[in-house]
């Protein structure tokens, strides 16, 4: 389970499922959200592109939509934290101000000389990157729409242009074109299939020129493709599908195949096939993740607890595992222990969806002063020091189940 901020879809209900959303093991085949959602935006590199591409077609203000704060929750509009108007794009994106990022992304890229393609894109770049990560990738995915139709043109210079587009753009272009889309997702698996054929027709070209360093260029993004079309398959519901593409990514590491698999199996119920892949993981916390998790699938949350205290102890600085052993409290009965281990890591690293969703929850099953608790919590997150850690400084009224 995850919490409703997603780069698939945006829930503005006041209301959401009151369930305990433990956090994924791994990013990967089962983060449908998070793993899709775009790095976090570089500062713009200033460069010209050859004078012959001409975007001006990007620079109609009409492509463009304003984005409200309507589902911001009133402290982090009246914190002290908020930059002031002036502040440059670097630092927005450096302390995870990516509301305003994307607010002044745009100002720039219609300011920007329409020849300078690679200004231009970066700054669309971070301006769509942004809108995902503030959980609008619904506006992102309209405001993409000139480089969707560009890229499915056939007219005079359209592929020269295309071809100019930044390698982690085209990514997250092929993202933001299934959001909405009737087809259940099939359009971005033929995009990534299709990007592949690009990057081989490079590896090529490469090994023809002896050039080493393109080579292992390129040959890396056909690998990330290959875990992108795994990703795909698992957000169409494909879960078998999935596993046998997996099987034919050889150049993947071992481990990572491994426990992708394990995860997969036990998403369709095939816990012996999981506990299998789970044994053939050299490293010892990937290996010992899939153990507790394991013990989850098989409801002996007792034993689960365990396994999640002692990752904990060996690693405290992946927060997850002290996640999941609070949610795994919470099935026991333990609600106070899970409450309290919840509360100290919302104290302790930077608010995520997750764990402010799963905490609003246990105070909702707890006390009838959750409205209270909440808004509290809001309060305090909106006081901690802005990084751009986790989709950024500010968060959304939902994730706070306000």
């Amino acid at each position: 389970m995850e919490s409703p901020r997603s780069s698939g879809s945006v829930r503005r209900h006041a209301r959401n499922i009151s369930h305990p959303t433990p956090q994924r093991a791994a990013r990967g085949p089962l983060e449908a959200a998070t793993d899709d959602t775009p790095q976090t935006p570089e500062p713009v590199a200033l460069h010209r592109a050859p004078p012959n591409i001409d975007l001006r077609f990007l620079q109609d203000r009409h492509i463009y939509h304003s984005v409200t704060t309507e589902d911001v929750p009133s402290p982090f509009l009246n914190s002290t934290h908020r930059p002031p108007v002036d502040t440059p794009l670097p630092h927005l994106i450096q302390h995870g101000h990516f509301r305003r990022a994307a607010e002044l992304a745009l100002r720039s890229l219609l300011q920007s000389p329409p020849t300078a393609a690679a200004q231009i894109f970066q700054l669309l770049y971070t301006r769509l990157a942004c809108l995902v990560l503030v959980s609008r990738p619904d506006v992102a995915a309209a405001e993409a729409i000139p480089l969707f139709e560009l890229a499915s043109r056939s007219a005079p210079g359209s592929q020269q242009v295309v071809e100019f587009i930044p390698w982690h753009l085209r990514l997250l272009l092929v993202r933001l074109q299934t959001i909405g889309a009737a087809d259940g997702g099939r359009r971005g698996i033929m995009a990534l299939y299709a990007l592949a054929s690009e990057v081989r027709a490079n590896i090529r070209s490469a090994h023809q020129d002896g050039n080493a360093s393109t080579i292992e260029l390129w040959e890396g993004r056909l690998r990330d493709l290959g875990l992108r079309v795994c990703d795909a398959l698992v957000e169409m519901g494909e879960l078998e599908s999935a596993v046998r593409h997996l099987d034919t990514l050889p150049d993947v590491d071992a481990d990572e195949l491994a426990f992708r698999k394990a995860i997969l199996r036990t998403r369709v119920g095939d816990v012996a096939t999981a506990r299998q892949c789970g044994s053939a993981i050299q490293d010892d916390m990937k290996r010992r993740e899939i153990e507790a998790l394991l013990k989850v699938a098989d409801g002996d949350h007792d034993e689960a607890i365990v396994s999640w205290q002692s990752l904990v102890e060996d690693f405290p600085d992946r927060e997850h595992f002290a996640l999941n052993a609070a949610v795994s409290l919470l099935y026991v009965g333990q609600i106070e222990s899970a409450r309290s281990m919840l509360e100290s890591l919302t104290r302790d690293i930077p608010a995520f969806p997750t764990i402010l969703f799963n905490l609003s929850t246990v105070y909702e099953l707890c006390t009838e002063r959750a409205p209270e608790k909440k808004a509290s919590l809001t309060q305090q997150a909106a006081t901690r020091q802005p990084v751009p850690a986790s989709g950024g400084w500010e968060r959304a009224t939902f994730e706070f189940k306000l």
